[in-house]
């Protein structure tokens, strides 16, 4: 569904996407359970995952990737 039909936000669409254990490994660097930090980095996080290289344990479902990149495209809603 195109961006503009849909109202995703960080908290019920993006956050889910993150486990616990995504979190924990990425804490050294910033917090993926935090949206000021994720929607800072959020370019950054969506080439690794398209690419990935994140998380360590295998790459996401690209329908996750694809969510993800909508969310960035409808301007990171909170």
């Amino acid at each position: 569904m195109p961006t503009d039909e849909r109202d995703l936000s960080f908290q019920r669409d993006v956050l889910p996407l993150f486990r616990d254990e995504d979190v924990e490994s990425m804490s050294f660097a910033f917090d993926l359970s935090s949206y000021e930090e994720v929607r800072e980095r959020a370019e950054e996080i969506y080439l690794r995952l398209a690419d990935g290289t994140m998380p360590c344990d295998g790459p996401w479902p690209e329908e996750d990737v694809a969510l993800l990149r909508e969310w960035i495209d409808a301007g990171m809603p909170p």
